[in-house]
C-alpha cells in the first residue's frame, strides 16, 4: 500500500501541475478530514471501483482527476 501525503511524481495531464493529491477512498476518519483540509489528500467517498480515479490536480482551477485504482498492484 502506498502512503498518502508523500510527494508524488505524477503530473496533471490537463495543466502540467506536479505533485497531485492522492484520492483516498473509504469512510473518512477525523485524521483524514484534517489531512484533506490541509491539502494533503483528496477524499473520494466511501465506495470505489477499479475505475475510480487515483489522483486529483491540486490546482483549484483545474481539479482534474486521472489514473485508475485498478492500475496499481496490491
Amino acid at each position: 500500500m502506498r502512503v498518502p501525503q508523500q510527494v508524488l511524481e505524477e503530473t496533471c495531464p490537463f495543466c502540467d501541475t506536479t505533485n497531485p493529491l492522492e484520492i483516498v477512498y473509504g469512510v473518512a476518519s477525523a485524521e483524514m478530514f484534517d489531512s484533506a483540509l490541509a491539502g494533503l489528500i483528496a477524499l473520494g467517498g466511501c465506495q470505489f471501483t477499479d475505475d475510480s480515479p487515483a489522483y486529483r490536480c491540486r490546482q483549484p482551477e483545474c481539479d482534474f482527476e486521472w489514473g485508475r485504482w485498478g492500475d496499481f498492484a496490491d
